[in-house]
């Protein structure tokens, strides 16, 4: 649940983002809350290494969008690095990683970024490119995948608990049962899995209200 709080200023801030108008210019960067405890990783019961690689990656790419300035980058990706030290995590296996994301979104394929103040701001612009293109692609695939009769959505009741959890062993089992076999394999299907929030009894109560 998101508790809202009403208020006049220059600044603010909704869940991980921190907007602020100074002086005529947008100023934006990651927002940590001061009550919640700092420097934890997602508790995954399996393949915990995989899904914080994915993580990492993710935590990236979200300080690299909210930071409109080098140096908020900077001590976000920080706090990243800390982050995953302070639950055991290797400086190779950070390295390794950032070198990935660095690489992957280099706006100079042929030539060592070196992130500064200046090529920063290419380096971001190049991101949500990627990004864009990224997401035209996705939605292209399946405008084609359903004209052919090939995609499948399902959609699930969410109430509370690891969505992303529940989505990874579902498509883990999806691949071992099914992509496994080769008569079914040949249609090349794919299937998209998609969230209902399941309201609790007094919320449809207070829908139900507000109808009379």
């Amino acid at each position: 649940n998101l508790q809202m709080t009403t208020f006049i200023g220059s600044g603010v801030h909704f869940l991980h983002a921190f907007i602020e108008n100074q002086k005529g210019h947008l100023y934006t960067r990651v927002y940590h809350d001061s009550i919640s405890q700092r420097f934890l990783l997602p508790y995954i019961a399996d393949h915990p290494r995989l899904f914080h690689r994915q993580w990492l990656r993710s935590a990236l790419i979200q300080a690299c969008q909210y930071c409109n300035r080098f140096d908020d980058f900077e001590e976000e990706r920080l706090y990243i690095e800390l982050t995953f030290l302070a639950n055991g995590y290797s400086f190779d296996f950070i390295e390794y990683h950032l070198k990935q994301f660095f690489v992957h979104f280099n706006p100079k394929q042929y030539e060592q970024l070196n992130l500064n103040r200046s090529t920063y701001h290419l380096f971001r612009d190049e991101l949500f490119c990627r990004l864009d293109q990224q997401k035209c692609d996705l939605e292209q695939e399946e405008q084609l995948l359903q004209k052919n009769r090939q995609f499948i959505q399902l959609s699930y009741l969410f109430d509370w608990g690891s969505r992303c959890q529940f989505n990874q062993k579902f498509y883990q089992l999806w691949f071992k049962i099914l992509e496994q076999d080769p008569q079914f394999k040949k249609h090349g299907l794919k299937i998209k899995l998609n969230t209902k929030h399941c309201y609790s009894s007094n919320t449809l109560l207070a829908r139900s209200i507000t109808h009379f």
